[in-house]
């Protein structure tokens, strides 16, 4: 990514020429490139036929080479209105929008000090502790979407703009929710690599707007070369999905889930509270710790998750609350070896830098509570690209602990515990959960998603044998000893396919 304060990121002309290409020269009298840097897209729009074409750029060094190809209006495209700013000498006529905004968050302009950003608001009314962990900090080629839809829909226009393929489908789904016009819009994924030397999922986002539309699904394309979607993704009944086919099969299963999914334990110091079992507690250097047991718990990660890594001891987890409130104080009485370790490591943990350690007891971990400390566990990582969930039950006599790439869902029953991982397996679950999921994400798997699946419904869809027959070999796989009998497994069953609320209390959001 761009290390300035612009997110600037020049269009090779041999792209923008190629997306041209994509475009009826004799469709559009107007085009725009807001955000033109050197003028890529206005150089490969020379031949296009239309009457007029129009720039943006606030760099004085870009207006001057662009201006060889367009009229350019040296400005900052934030502090315009482009309703009335743009000056066009022809007042209509059919307007394509295209061009290539900066690839930066609100966040990384910050960091460089740059004033070429959005005035500081809260974009999506995002409340509470949404604005304070992240989901405030947009894209801005994000807000630069948002911007031109709003102020640009009087005139219909087609908007065309390179952007992270993240970028597109937030702009979808908001557009969805506070109803702008969209009718329909395509994504031509490119190789931002080869083009930018950038690894970062993106392509060309295409979106019609016009007056009254209310069509959010997006056609996606393997490249720009490609004439046939691979498949559409977008809003089907308020909800964003991939893939819109697919979905229909098993759509009853998307709804919510009786149990709450949980995020395993958020304590932002790696090297003070993770540590490896070598005959004994051990930090990565071979030095021994000594901590009271009670604090230890045996810790799985993403990849021992996704690698079904889940009954041998290799790792632990120092564990001083067993809730969020719960103060740590009276530690240096009840556990005397713990309070000396974490002392000696408090400049580690007196220095975590986010905000939800403030005000908060001394030492403190976050999703942390009864949950983490039950015997059984059904989980599955959210950093992995395939979806794989596992059962997992007490290690070395204690139950599992997960950091906060994991997912999980808490069970004191073994049987229950199974028979939910057997459904989640199922082909129905599969089929549901890809149709969901979008794996060029960051974290492709989150809370907010796995809370949309109705395990009452999913079970119900396959066949109980079958699941009785899944859920007992799971237990096997996962040493749970005594496996539950076929009776226990059944009866798991059908109280699963009874279950139809939602019984689980609110976990702290900052979960992802």
């Amino acid at each position: 990514m761009p290390n300035n304060e612009f997110g600037d990121f020049q269009t090779p002309l041999a792209l923008a020429e190629k997306i041209i290409r994509l475009f009826d020269s004799g469709t559009y009298d107007r085009i725009l490139e807001p955000t033109c840097g050197t003028g890529s897209f206005l150089q490969a729009i020379r031949k296009f036929g239309a009457r007029e074409a129009v720039g943006v750029e606030v760099q004085p060094h870009h207006v001057t080479a662009a201006s060889a190809f367009a009229r350019v209006i040296q400005a900052n495209v934030f502090e315009m209105d482009l309703s009335s700013d743009l000056d066009w000498t022809s007042a209509a006529g059919p307007l394509l929008v295209v061009g290539n905004p900066p690839w930066v968050t609100s966040a990384d302009l910050s960091r460089f000090g740059s004033a070429n950003i959005p005035s500081k608001s809260n974009v999506k009314n995002l409340t509470g502790m949404e604005a304070r962990t992240g989901s405030s900090n947009f894209d801005v080629a994000e807000f630069i979407w948002l911007k031109l839809i709003r102020e640009l829909q009087g005139a219909e226009p087609t908007i065309a703009l390179l952007c992270k393929t993240q970028v597109a489908r937030n702009v979808i789904a908001f557009c969805a929710e506070n109803r702008l016009p969209m009718d329909g819009a395509s994504l031509y994924l490119i190789d931002s690599m080869r083009w930018f030397g950038a690894a970062v999922d993106a392509g060309l986002f295409i979106v019609k707007v016009r007056s009254a539309a209310e069509n959010y699904v997006c056609e996606l394309y393997a490249d720009l070369d490609a004439d046939r979607p691979l498949r559409s993704f977008g809003m089907v009944d308020g909800k964003m999905v991939s893939d819109v086919a697919g979905y229909v099969h098993t759509n009853n299963g998307d709804g919510s889930s009786h149990l709450e999914w949980r995020q395993g334990i958020k304590h932002d110091a790696t090297q003070v509270m993770e540590l490896i079992e070598d005959n004994g507690p051990r930090k990565k250097s071979g030095e021994p710790v000594h901590i009271e047991p009670s604090y230890l718990y045996p810790l799985l990660k993403s990849t021992d998750i996704f690698r079904a890594r889940t009954t041998v001891l290799s790792k632990w987890m120092v564990v001083p609350q067993r809730s969020l409130a719960e103060s740590t104080t009276p530690l240096e009485v009840a556990a005397p070896q713990l309070w000396s370790y974490l002392g000696t490591h408090s400049a580690v943990l007196d220095g975590r830098k986010s905000s939800i350690y403030t005000r908060r007891p001394r030492f403190c971990i976050f999703g942390v509570g009864d949950y983490s400390f039950q015997p059984y566990k059904v989980a599955i990582s959210g950093m992995h690209k395939e979806p794989r969930f596992r059962l997992v039950g007490p290690i070395a006599g204690k139950p599992a602990v997960f950091d906060d790439t994991c997912y999980f869902l808490p069970f004191v029953d073994a049987a229950e515990a199974a028979i939910v991982c057997a459904v989640l397996q199922s082909r129905a679950a599969m089929t549901l959960l890809e149709s969901l999921v979008f794996w060029d994400s960051k974290r492709p798997v989150t809370k907010k998603l796995l809370q949309r699946l109705d395990l009452s419904a999913l079970a119900a869809m396959e066949d109980p044998f079958q699941l009785v027959i899944v859920a007992s070999e799971l237990c096997a796989k996962a040493e749970i000893s005594p496996i539950p009998d076929a009776a226990d497994l059944r009866i798991g069953l059908e109280a699963l396919i009874n279950m139809s609320s939602c019984v689980g209390s609110p976990q702290l959001a900052y979960d992802t």
